[in-house]
């Protein structure tokens, strides 16, 4: 199954950041809202449907349906206009596409700030507030923090700035002590099932469980993962891992991963499986009891397993080896690995 998923700016709800927006909200009342924020948290956390958020309520404060969050409805000339990017109040500070290469920037370049000063600087053009969202914060250059930190030490009246950010801890210094924080959760397994119930994303209520099992709790990725091959690759991993350890045939993962066919399961696969050994080990050492393929692995072997697959991967990616035979020495490493336990 593969479908395109609505993106941010066009999605009108959001689950499990009740209690965040109801503080945001009375932040807002008391005239209490600090002029920037981190939104923090890791990749499909939610940040930038959040953000969004925000900003739509921010832009149009009478269209809000109620008093403890930030839902709108789509109907709304504020919510069609942020849905398309077309909103004279928000600017978006982002990585530019680059028509000579065809690709986008690696960064957020120092230009793209200095527009969003002048933009700030600028009177609204619909009379309220002026919103920025920097997606991400993590892409900033050098010069463009710098940039980005002025406008945070002395920003215009009715303004408001939303950095998100992966990697908050990675920002300098300034940036952070200027800025409020908000941190994504990850949310519970049930809530991220039902919401992939409700997108009607998952062919199968297994499949749905699986995918929020690796999901860690970020709703965005979950729906990434079902939306694509997330649910096959993920059932590929479990029984590489399963077949590795015992020693089986290991031909229908191979066969499933070979060739054009298997590409877009690939990153999944190797990431299930990384993740499998990580969150294995991490377990173990606190004395976890370990359940399945990984049963009665001591923390030290999952370790090494995890350093060697990791390390085997990325090898055989960078050379372009054949991804079969890249599987099968995935497969005997991890066996060799756990075998003392």
């Amino acid at each position: 199954m593969s479908v395109d998923l609505m993106p941010p700016n066009e999605r009108p709800d959001q689950i499990g950041r009740e209690a965040i927006e109801r503080d945001l909200r009375n932040a807002i009342a008391g005239g209490v809202l600090s002029h920037g924020w981190i939104i923090a948290g890791p990749k499909g956390a939610g940040k930038a449907t959040l953000a969004y958020r925000i900003a739509r309520a921010m832009l149009d404060p009478g269209a809000l349906m109620n008093e403890h969050s930030f839902d709108m409805l789509p109907e709304r000339r504020t919510f069609r206009l942020v849905a398309q990017r077309a909103h004279p109040d928000l600017f978006i500070a982002e990585r530019a596409w680059n028509e000579k290469t065809s690709r986008y920037q690696t960064d957020i370049t120092v230009e793209t700030i200095r527009k969003l000063t002048l933009f700030l600087n600028r009177t609204a053009a619909l009379g309220g507030y002026r919103v920025a969202i920097i997606d991400s914060a993590d892409d900033l250059n050098r010069n463009a923090a710098n940039a980005l930190l002025k406008a945070l030490e002395e920003p215009p009246a009715d303004t408001l700035l939303l950095l998100l950010s992966a990697a908050p801890g990675r920002l300098i210094a300034t940036i952070r002590s200027r800025c409020r924080r908000i941190d994504l959760r990850g949310l519970d397994d049930a809530e991220i099932v039902g919401l992939l119930s409700r997108e009607e994303l998952a062919d199968s209520d297994e499949d749905a469980a699986r995918i929020a099992a690796h999901a860690g709790g970020r709703p965005g990725y979950a729906m990434m993962l079902a939306a694509g091959e997330g649910a096959s690759a993920i059932a590929l991993a479990d029984g590489f891992v399963t077949a590795a350890r015992r020693g089986e045939e290991i031909t229908k993962v191979t066969s499933a991963l070979a060739g054009r066919a298997g590409d877009g399961k690939w990153e999944i696969f190797k990431q299930t499986v990384l993740q499998t050994l990580s969150d294995g080990a991490r377990a173990a050492a606190c004395r976890t009891a370990l359940e399945g393929p990984l049963e009665g692995a001591a923390p030290a072997s999952l370790l090494d397993a995890f350093e060697q697959l990791k390390t085997l991967a990325e090898r055989g990616d960078a050379l372009n080896l054949d991804r079969g035979q890249l599987i099968a020495a995935m497969a005997y490493d991890l066996r060799a690995a756990l075998a003392a336990s």
